[in-house]
């Protein structure tokens, strides 16, 4: 009777919150961003409340820079539109800069750099009409780990450009 006493009290104790370093996880009823995120995801699991927008990131590590807050003089970055449905979370992500990839990215369009074995040119074709622009598609190339992977098969040639996105004018801009 008596292990069976303890091996209960010890498994009662294993269930216990985490007290460890990290105060985001210290108690849920601590009073920070985090804890309040905790809360309204419970309540939106349980159908008491609305889901919560972002998820808090506390971390000085992640914090943006003073020159990614200011931005580069001169260049304006146009994000694509991104339709919402209710309840659907959305997760920011930066938007890649152009420049900088065709600048980084030094071959011509249609010379060969990465392999891509079994693209096809018709369906990368068929894919890049789902985008308004050509920089919307290397965008989002870019964004799904392009050049180094081509997951949707934007890239058959293998030369990191998609769907007629020329970096030679980003290249004599000097942006």
């Amino acid at each position: 009777m008596r292990p069976l006493l303890i091996l209960s009290l010890l498994a009662l104790s294993a269930c216990a919150e985490n007290a460890g370093w990290n105060p985001n996880y210290s108690a849920i009823n601590n009073g920070s961003d985090y804890a309040k995120y905790l809360q309204q995801r419970e309540a939106a699991l349980h159908g008491r409340g609305a889901v919560p927008a972002a998820i808090p990131v506390q971390l000085p590590v992640k914090a943006p820079t003073a020159a990614e807050i200011a931005g580069t003089p001169g260049t304006t970055v146009v994000a694509p539109a991104v339709v919402v449905q209710p309840g659907q979370r959305v997760v920011a992500q930066p938007v890649p800069d152009l420049a900088r990839y065709a600048n980084h990215e030094r071959q011509l369009p249609g010379q060969a750099v990465y392999q891509r074995p079994g693209g096809s040119a018709a369906r990368a074709a068929q894919l890049c009409g789902a985008f308004g622009s050509a920089d919307a598609a290397q965008r989002t190339f870019i964004l799904a780990g392009g050049p180094v992977i081509d997951p949707r098969g934007l890239d058959p040639d293998g030369d990191g450009f998609v769907c007629g996105w020329d970096p030679r004018p980003y290249r004599r801009s000097g942006l």
